[in-house]
């Protein structure tokens, strides 16, 4: 079984850039399934090999038995090196106040490379967009018209992080924080803005929209 553990983990490395945890979600399962085929605790089925077979276009022969080229066909895929197109909306989450514009008009569809989001962020660029953020309470971290690259599948809050929320109404990017007896306190980086304090049953006056992941700036 060693060989077709090997060849799982090529497998990874061509259509995921070595990432585990995308590769498990990208094939349906949960994220650790990777790191356990790879370190011996589990076996993927048959069924499962199948899939990955006609979902990458792998030889099966090659996958299970070491038989053979990996790919079906005479041109090796370059799975994630490919440009894929982001769209970035005409949006602005609020660094301020609290105030909020939306016209949800897709102004450009920007590119990036798909290997680099598997790498570098561990995404693939479904349900990912861009937009503008607006005011200066997230400073120094975010500032005026910096663009958010925000994953909108990262709607739960698991753990500390920069997400953009909607709160009465309001659209924000905010820092979320996970606080004792279940509340959650909504930072600014800035400390001129005091946090906002929610009970973890806030119902529909909160929600996630999703989380930032990256940010870039013109200088």
């Amino acid at each position: 079984m060693e060989g077709l553990i090997f060849r799982f983990q090529k497998v990874i490395e061509e259509v995921a850039a070595g990432n585990r945890s995308l590769f498990s979600r990208e094939t349906g399962k949960a994220p650790s399934f990777a790191t356990d085929v790879c370190k011996g605790r589990i076996l993927p089925t048959i069924p499962y090999l199948i899939q990955l077979s006609e979902k990458y276009c792998i030889s099966l022969d090659w996958l299970l038995l070491g038989i053979g080229k990996m790919y079906l066909d005479a041109t090796k895929k370059d799975f994630g090196t490919e440009v894929v197109h982001i769209p970035r909306y005409d949006v602005k989450v609020s660094a301020g106040g609290g105030s909020w514009t939306v016209d949800q008009t897709i102004v450009e569809q920007m590119p990036f490379q798909d290997r680099w989001l598997r790498q570098q962020l561990g995404r693939s660029a479904d349900q990912m967009v861009l937009v503008s953020v607006e005011g200066d309470s997230m400073e120094p971290t975010l500032e005026e018209n910096d663009l958010l690259l925000i994953d909108r599948q990262q709607t739960v809050f698991a753990r500390e992080g920069i997400y953009v929320i909607r709160l009465d109404d309001m659209l924000m990017v905010k820092r979320l924080q996970r606080q004792p007896k279940g509340l959650i306190q909504i930072i600014s980086d800035n400390l001129n803005y005091p946090p906002i304090t929610l009970s973890g049953d806030c119902g529909e006056s909160f929600d996630i929209l999703g989380k930032a992941i990256w940010f870039g700036r013109v200088f």
